[in-house]
């Protein structure tokens, strides 16, 4: 059982991903993702229309807040949704939500 403390840390934490997708193009990213699976940052700059260190930038952020992983395949690297909340060790709350598009 957690503590206090503990719960609001993981409360903090958790909250980073809605904060994460309350920037309109991460939003688009990852609605991409969400709807076409793995794709790679080339494919995301062109649906974007952000450039490629912008959306790298992007990645990266959804990455560290637990939204997305990569995988990497030759010299390319692959985004998709990370399925399971680091924080919560359990399934991602927002595999149940849709999002609108």
């Amino acid at each position: 059982m957690l503590d206090s403390d503990s719960k609001k840390q993981n409360t903090a934490l958790c909250t980073t991903c809605f904060k994460s997708l309350g920037i309109p193009s991460c939003m688009k990213i990852y609605q991409y993702i969400k709807k076409h699976g793995a794709t790679s940052v080339t494919i995301l700059t062109k649906i974007s229309n952000l450039t490629q260190p912008t959306v790298s930038y992007h990645l990266k952020e959804m990455k560290i807040d637990g939204l997305l992983s990569s995988q990497k395949h030759g010299k390319e690297v692959l985004y998709s949704i990370n399925p399971y909340c680091n924080i919560y060790k359990r399934e991602c709350v927002l595999n149940s939500v849709e999002i609108p598009a």
